[in-house]
């Protein structure tokens, strides 16, 4: 599987990056009972269902850099 992420998923995951796939999944929601912006609630909640449909070994081999 091929999973892609947008501009903005992909600096959402540098923000909360860890050691592994579930350390981010686990970090994202902790955050969410303090995000009140519906638009970063949809997003935190694409991430994760993106992040849970792809495996371990394809989540290490991303290559993500924040964009500016």
């Amino acid at each position: 599987m091929d999973t892609r992420f947008t501009v903005e998923e992909s600096n959402l995951i540098c923000i909360f990056a860890g050691e592994s796939r579930s350390d981010v999944i686990k970090d994202i929601e902790r955050a969410l009972p303090y995000l009140e912006d519906t638009d970063m609630l949809e997003l935190s909640g694409r991430v994760i269902g993106k992040l849970r449909d792809m495996a371990d070994e394809e989540f290490e081999r991303l290559e993500l850099t924040e964009a500016e």
